[in-house]
């Protein structure tokens, strides 16, 4: 048997915690919901490899405790979702091009449309198939990305790919920018405003969704049918304000590596390249730590970040290398080679404000949360736990999946 090569810079990836989450969700989602009424369905948003996750192995964990809806940005992310769930419904939420569409059909994926040419493609591609495809219907309330803007054309574009015989058009969506409640709201009237006006027409949708985490959070009366959470299934919150507040909300994951060597450095001697950083006069522990930016580790943290060790927090010092950083370890008592080190995310418990957290890792490199982790390389094992042990893991470079279910 081959000994193992799982490297110990790897992402942890508590499942435990995604399905406690998941029911902190469902039950928000219910309590909020109109009287009489059930909570909306929810669409799990994998995309980006659910944020870095692993889209694969969250997606069948949720699978199993009732998710039947995923979202991600494009074609190929929802044919890797569809190898392991032949019966998922899957959206590709992003622009999917023409040359995309016979096998989008063959797959049977939920398209994303919102002009007319893409709808006369895609139909013929599913009458040529003996088949319908299905569509969500995109609608720019504002955010000026994707989508049928709203005005004057708005409902005759939408009649138009409503008539396409191969098309069976079961959803209609916007996002929101986020910008401010008042612009919020007056993205979702004008929504409304058109939805209203096509169902006049006789035109009547499944799913009606505008909700992403934050705006699910933001707004319950916003809910409709269906809701897009992310990275609130991961326990990650924005950088305005918390997702849910008064919710027990754990962090899932947990950014990790060892130290593979310590050296004392005297006064003046620079670490790295260029010596950004040199030894104060009484000197310093140095760690070094077998990941960087290639593993996604922020380069722009090299003399600002920290990471924990023992408990204690090591500032990063020198340049953060492509495979490598550099810490001062002065501080910790009884360092020692091969200690684990926290880069961000939580501890054990999962507490969002535990570890390195990640929104004060965010900061430290000017970017957001969701950047942060969704930038985890694919040289990184993603190692899972559930019910407290562990689960296996997934290698991509060594294409080794060892997740024992």
């Amino acid at each position: 048997m081959r000994a193992s090569v799982l490297r110990d810079t790897r992402l942890l990836v508590d499942l435990d915690l995604i399905s406690h989450n998941l029911r902190e969700l469902r039950a928000f989602l219910d309590e909020t919901a109109p009287k009489g009424a059930m909570g909306p369905r929810i669409a799990a948003v994998l995309k980006a490899d659910a944020y870095g996750l692993g889209a694969g192995r969250v997606a069948l964990h949720l699978a199993a405790r009732g998710v039947d809806l995923f979202a991600v940005a494009c074609l190929s992310e929802a044919i890797e979702l569809r190898r392991l769930l032949p019966d998922a419904d899957i959206l590709v939420m992003g622009h999917s091009p023409t040359g995309q569409f016979p096998e989008l059909v063959e797959n049977r994926i939920i398209a994303t449309i919102f002009d007319e040419r893409q709808a006369e493609a895609l139909s013929r591609s599913a009458l040529e198939a003996g088949t319908r495809a299905r569509v969500h219907v995109k609608i720019d309330s504002g955010m000026n990305r994707l989508g049928i803007k709203t005005g004057p054309e708005a409902l005759g574009t939408m009649l138009s790919i409503a008539g396409q015989s191969g098309l069976e058009v079961e959803g209609i969506f916007t996002h929101l920018a986020l910008d401010s409640s008042d612009s919020d709201r007056l993205q979702v009237a004008r929504f409304m405003a058109l939805v209203a006006a096509a169902e006049i027409r006789g035109l009547r949708f499944r799913y009606r969704h505008v909700c992403d985490s934050i705006g699910l959070a933001r707004y319950p009366e916003f809910h409709l049918d269906l809701v897009r959470p992310g990275a609130i299934l991961w326990g990650v919150s924005p950088g305005k304000a918390p997702l849910l507040a008064d919710r027990d909300f754990r962090l899932a994951l947990s950014f990790r590596t060892r130290v593979s060597r310590l050296r004392a450095v005297g006064s003046g001697e620079g670490v790295g390249y260029d010596f950004t950083w040199k030894a104060p006069p009484e000197g310093a522990l140095v760690a070094t730590l077998p990941a960087g930016y290639a593993d996604g580790y922020p380069r722009n943290l090299s003399n600002v970040g920290e990471v924990l060790i023992r408990g204690v927090r090591a500032p990063v010092v020198g340049l953060v290398c492509m495979d490598q950083l550099t810490v001062d370890a002065s501080a910790v008592p009884g360092v020692a080679e091969g200690d684990e080190a926290i880069l961000f995310g939580s501890d054990e418990s999962g507490r969002i404000d535990s570890g390195i957290p990640l929104l004060e890792a965010a900061s430290w490199a000017s970017t957001n949360r969701n950047e942060l982790i969704a930038s985890i390389s694919r040289r990184v094992p993603r190692v899972y736990r559930r019910e407290g042990r562990d689960a296996g893991h997934v290698d991509y470079i060594l294409r080794e999946d060892t997740i024992h279910d």
